[in-house]
């Protein structure tokens, strides 16, 4: 389970607005510009249920098996693709050429397929808001924005 602290800022029809701060080890990282824990962000989630408040502190968690499955998928179809392209190549006795330019379609029919996968309803992150460890956490849709 990955978890991350933040703030309820607001709480409107919409859902409810958490602030996430960036974490305290970015301060001393070379990529801190790069890195999406480097900024702010503002999760809006759907708190239907949840006793939050604007100004609590509550935690917001995600699967840790569903973001590994992502993972896997967004990446190794493609790397699968570019190893099944130049296999074919290979065995069909390509030039160098012919091999780089087959491997390269396999690739980019990987990247296609990983990302038809990738929008699977059962690959989409729900992430869910625990207020307090005495109330249940409650299912989120979510939308994001840095700020």
């Amino acid at each position: 389970m990955m978890q991350r602290s933040g703030k309820v800022l607001s709480i409107g029809d919409d859902g409810i607005v958490v602030r996430f701060e960036r974490a305290a080890a970015c301060g001393g990282c070379r990529a801190e510009k790069v890195c999406g824990t480097a900024n702010t962000t503002d999760l809006v989630l759907d708190g239907s249920g949840c006793a939050a408040r604007a100004g609590d502190d509550v935690t917001v968690e995600l699967d840790g098996g569903l973001a590994l499955r992502a993972l896997l998928v967004t990446h190794l179809l493609p790397v699968m693709g570019l190893l099944a392209g130049m296999a074919t190549a290979s065995l069909i006795h390509l030039t160098d050429t012919g091999i780089a330019g087959v491997s390269f379609a396999g690739l980019g029919l990987g990247l296609i397929a990983s990302r038809r996968a990738a929008r699977h309803p059962s690959l989409q992150p729900t992430p869910r808001i625990t207020p307090d460890p005495l109330n249940p956490p409650c299912a989120s849709l979510h939308q994001e924005s840095d700020r």
